[in-house]
């Protein structure tokens, strides 16, 4: 018996089924090939996702065999060599052919056994199943799709909505101004400021809404303008006294003595920024007052650091809603947005554009003893900045006075505002309601300028621009064409200027800006000079201009995508920008002062590029008017000599932030 129990086979190791288990049933397929490509073993996973069978594998089937046409080819220009040269090859994708046919998608990693001589013995390649994970990649693709088609259909939403309600709002802030002009009693005059002040509540509404869909979009830059930082807070304390009054409170304001007359920045934003903390610090206190502070920090040569304060003496923020506040459409909670109102984008609209400037919002508060809103800002201080000064003489307050104009506008009740104001402002105009009408009157008269809407029956501004800048007489081709549209989109200018139009102005306009962009397009006026319109229509309450409007002088984006990063390569453009600049500024004004065309066309060809690299518009709004003088049979002196004046202020300023950049990126 013991005899016949040592005679027994021992039982085998499971440990060896298990190991040939896990190979063959493993998570991805396993196969090797022999040095000249075939096939010599596969498991089971690898056989059950491709539906061959191990027989048709085993017997000679090549690797390349298995995959499609444009993977043999991949295979052959790019796995063999590397896979000769380094031994291995990880992670590259490969479209497999199932034995039905259909493709499957693979991640390959291959190495390379030799044996103790150092030849090649086998290839070992593991492959993963890529189907699901192309499924997801489509679904996301699909899903991005689709959510960039919603962003275009709101974006369009948006556009078509403030077309039709800027219209008529433009009509009704333009008349309630006109009807401020009229004799009227104190039961009337009370009316007109509720109607004013409603007027200017629902632009700023439709205005907050706009404005956040073209943060949101990333169409927002920051322009490079020069400004006078006493005059802007003034400017906005100005236009929200009468709240203040209303409610009794105190609006106070503190300036750093130290404050440098003249900064370089953009005003425009930096106003909005301002206006929507002192509106938001008014609308929230009771008693009390608000007050905004600057203190200058810190100078560096040019460069100013500025603190930036809006503190109030209001109702307060709890601790738990701090956060919220930033947030779009969020009041501090329920009850206090169905007493206070708005749409709660105005904080947020606030952080995004300090945000757009490099900085960050603080806000501090107690419930029942007011809030303070914090920023700090990086702007240049200008020598010598002439900004804000007032006209020489009263000659410059009637710069448009017998400008021939012709407006193109079908809609009547805005031809009529403009009428009134140009019966101020002595222009000599004529209107027509379509572009067909334009292009005939053109041709008939000897205007100088052209308003025209962009949406209009018949012909519309854009095809009525291309058949005026086509015709025959040379004077008609360089004609200044201003675009006035209700539309706001966020890439709406830049498609205006691109188009050929010589300026935009958008619905409602503000009567200041319009009198100014239609003197700068007939070289009527020095841009330094602050300019009112003459007699103009007083404000209503609160009646905002469409500041997001105005076209930016210059942009740097194009220069920091080309430096990618960089700061030495932005630093070496910027210099080789202001080298070109420096070098055209006299050659432009010389050639244009002695009336040389072919002297004034070489020296705009020299910085053709460098304008497309700093999106220099106001420079090249300023050329292109300048050209304007050298193609006429005589040429106004005064005429000249603000054109000239006019390219050397925008040289000026482009020059000089070209040098910050440099600056910095050399500190």
């Amino acid at each position: 018996m013991m005899q016949g129990h040592a005679d027994t086979e021992p039982e085998q190791d499971p440990s060896e089924d298990s190991a040939e288990d896990l190979y063959e049933n493993a998570p991805c397929g396993y196969l090797s090939t022999s040095p000249e490509g075939r096939i010599i073993k596969v498991n089971q996973t690898f056989l059950s996702w491709t539906g061959y069978s191990r027989e048709a594998l085993l017997g000679g089937k090549r690797f390349v065999e298995l995959l499609t046409v444009a993977g043999r080819i991949f295979h052959e220009t790019h796995y063999a060599p590397l896979l000769q040269m380094q031994g291995f090859v990880h992670e590259l994708s490969l479209d497999l052919v199932r034995a039905d046919g259909r493709p499957l998608p693979a991640l390959i990693n291959s190495v390379q056994q030799r044996d103790a001589l150092g030849r090649p013995r086998s290839v070992r390649t593991t492959l993963f199943n890529m189907t699901d994970r192309k499924r997801y990649e489509r679904e996301l693709l699909m899903a991005r799709r689709k959510a960039e088609q919603l962003a275009q259909a709101k974006a369009t939403l948006l556009a078509t909505l403030s077309h039709e309600i800027r219209n008529p709002l433009n009509a009704i802030t333009a008349a309630t101004r006109l009807l401020g002009m009229t004799p009227l009693s104190d039961k009337q005059s009370k009316y007109l400021r509720i109607l004013g002040s409603a007027s200017g509540n629902l632009l700023a509404l439709v205005n907050d809404i706009l404005d956040w869909s073209k943060i949101e979009a990333g169409k927002l830059s920051l322009e490079q303008r020069e400004f006078s930082l006493r005059e802007l807070l003034g400017d906005i304390l100005n236009g929200q006294a009468a709240r203040a009054e209303e409610k009794r409170l105190r609006l106070e304001m503190d300036i750093d003595e130290r404050l440098p007359a003249c900064l370089l920045g953009d005003p425009v934003k930096l106003g909005q920024i301002l206006t929507n903390l002192v509106s938001n610090a008014l609308k929230f206190t009771e008693k009390g007052g608000v007050k905004v502070s600057v203190a200058l920090q810190s100078r560096d040569g040019d460069a100013c650091d500025l603190a930036f304060q809006v503190s109030d003496t209001g109702i307060g923020i709890s601790p738990d809603r701090l956060s919220a506040i930033f947030e779009e459409y969020t009041q501090a909670n329920y009850d206090i947005g169905m007493k206070y109102g708005g749409t709660g984008l105005g904080l947020s609209i606030s952080r995004k554009l300090v945000e757009l400037h490099g900085s960050k919002m603080v806000v501090q508060s107690e419930v029942g003893k007011g809030t303070r809103f914090a920023f700090d800002l990086r702007l240049k201080a200008v020598a010598g900045g002439t900004v804000g000064t007032a006209p020489g003489d009263a000659s410059s307050a009637q710069a448009l006075r017998g400008l021939k104009v012709l407006v193109v506008e079908d809609n009547e009740v805005n031809t009529y505002v403009l009428a009134r104001w140009f019966e101020h402002w002595g222009v000599v105009f004529e209107a027509v309601r379509n572009g067909h009408e334009a292009v005939e009157r053109l041709q008939q008269g000897n205007h100088e300028l052209v308003l025209m809407d962009l949406h209009m029956p018949v012909l519309d501004g854009y095809d009525a621009l291309k058949a005026i800048r086509q015709l025959p007489d040379e004077r008609l081709r360089k004609i200044p064409i201003i675009a006035i549209s209700a539309s706001t989109r966020a890439w709406q200018e830049s498609k205006v200027l691109a188009s050929g139009f010589t300026d935009f102005i958008g619905k409602p306009f503000d009567e200041g800006v319009l009198f100014r962009k239609m003197a700068r397009c007939t070289s009527r006026e020095l841009p330094e000079a602050n300019t009112q319109p003459p007699e103009a229509a007083p404000r209503a309450p609160e009646a905002a201009a469409d500041s997001l409007v105005l076209a930016p002088d210059f942009s740097f984006t194009k220069l920091q995508q080309w430096a990618a990063g960089d700061a030495q390569a932005s630093a070496a453009m910027a210099r080789s920008s202001v080298q070109a600049l420096e070098h055209a500024r006299p050659t432009l004004t010389v050639a244009l002062k002695k009336g040389a065309p072919d002297e004034y066309e070489r020296a705009c060809e020299g910085i053709t590029g460098t304008l497309h690299l700093l999106e220099a518009h106001g420079l090249a709004a300023a050329l292109r008017r300048a050209r304007t003088l050298l193609t006429g049979s005589a040429s106004d002196a005064a005429r000249v000599q603000a054109a000239a004046f006019a390219i050397d202020w925008e040289v000026e300023n482009l020059v000089g932030a070209l040098v910050a950049i440099a600056s910095q990126a050399e500190a």
